[in-house]
């Protein structure tokens, strides 16, 4: 995945095709310049660390070993902010960041613009994700609940860059803008809302059907795109997406090809994007990712308006409470098109039921077999020293600031 940051990419007769972006894979991704943190704005410590998240005091020891009560104190490093390969401030000011983001964006697109040359800019922002930080902190948390201002903050820097492409670049680019997974529930007021996709039979199990779960309340995010007389104005399509369709999608529209000898889950949606069809996917997986079933094991299975869970669970609520991994041999299938809530499943002996098992029973044999068959990275990381996003190790959480 691609984590919060600005990335871009400019090419020239040469193309080159951005997959996986971490700070030791920049150059071998085809990106030109990345400014941002490395992984999510949650997975190390701050000095301004926003709502629902503490500070960065190193965690006291006790017989040579660090101790962490409750997670008041932390002994991960500092969350850094990279500029290509260097850190440039640990930890980041995080009430500054999308600040900076906004120079970054608005400064290459300029640039980009006025060489005439083609250009990508992704840029993954940190917002409505706890902790949530707004530029400048409000003055008054009272007077406005920290989501609704983060949102507004979203909002406003989205509309920034599409001042600029407008003024800029406006017949030839196209904005893109998605978000990566439904509120994470148990942390309330700070989480947003699942809207309709309520995921009712799982909470009537226990626990939360949003974030880490795979019912609609869970991965089920807005799309927007923007491209004044290619995208068709105040319209709203029906297509079933998904987020692996950007890259695709993004190669065919440059008028390049996707590498050959590989096998891609996403499709080109442009046609979609124009408004000239409202055919997606027929069959999309969604993989187990934290509430229940093994880590990235595949779980569920959507054909065409059929969902099919073969493991569920609900993830932690704002309560605390989570509901109980339950395996089905014969899976729950839901009609989302009657029931988008996902309250009532089909009866296993209904005419329907009967129908689509089958056909959802061959899709799920053949994606595990195309899997088995494919090329899998066993790349590990995680000892690897050179990683460890630190850029004085002598310092407390490794801090320091050159910007």
């Amino acid at each position: 995945m691609i984590w919060d940051g600005v990335t871009w990419e400019q090419t020239g007769q040469k193309q080159r095709t951005p997959l996986i972006l971490t700070r030791w894979l920049l150059k071998e991704c085809g990106f030109d310049y990345y400014f941002g943190i490395p992984y999510s704005h949650d997975m190390g410590c701050t000095d301004t660390p926003g709502y629902n998240y503490p500070p960065c005091p190193a965690c006291p020891q006790s017989d040579g070993l660090w101790r962490n009560p409750e997670r008041d104190c932390y002994t991960d490093v500092a969350l850094p902010l990279y500029e290509n390969l260097n850190i440039v401030e640990q930890p980041v000011n995080l009430s500054g960041l999308a600040r900076k983001y906004l120079e970054k964006a608005v400064a290459f697109i300029e640039q980009a613009s006025t060489s005439g040359r083609p250009f990508l800019l992704y840029m993954g922002l940190a917002h409505m994700h706890v902790p949530l930080s707004v530029t400048p902190p409000l003055e008054n948390p009272g007077s406005q609940r920290p989501y609704r201002a983060s949102l507004q903050e979203m909002d406003s820097l989205v509309g920034q860059i599409k001042d600029k492409v407008d003024h800029m670049a406006k017949e030839n680019t196209l904005l893109w803008i998605t978000g990566d997974n439904g509120p994470w529930a148990q942390k309330c007021e700070l989480a947003g809302s699942v809207g309709p996709f309520f995921g009712l039979w799982q909470t009537h199990q226990g626990g939360s059907s949003a974030k880490q779960t795979t019912w609609e309340g869970g991965h089920r995010v807005p799309a927007l795109a923007y491209w004044p007389g290619r995208v068709p104005a105040n319209a709203t399509s029906t297509a079933l997406l998904s987020m692996l369709d950007i890259f695709p999608t993004a190669i065919a529209l440059a008028g390049a090809s996707l590498p050959p000898n590989r096998n891609f889950d996403g499709l080109d949606v442009s046609e979609v994007l124009f408004g000239r069809s409202q055919v997606g996917h027929r069959v999309l997986f969604h993989p187990n990712s934290g509430a229940a079933g093994e880590y990235g094991g595949l779980q569920t299975v959507r054909l065409d308006h059929h969902k099919a869970f073969y493991i569920t669970g609900g993830a932690k609520a704002c309560d605390g409470s989570t509901g109980p991994e339950q395996l089905h041999a014969s899976p729950l299938i839901f009609n989302l098109e009657d029931d988008a809530a996902e309250a009532a499943p089909l009866q296993r002996g209904s005419p329907e039921y009967q129908a689509v098992l089958p056909k959802v029973t061959r899709v799920l044999a053949d994606v595990l077999q195309d899997i088995a068959d494919d090329n899998s990275s066993r790349a590990d990381y995680s000892q690897d020293p050179s990683v460890t996003p630190c850029c004085s190790p002598s310092q407390i959480a490794c801090r320091c600031q050159t910007v």
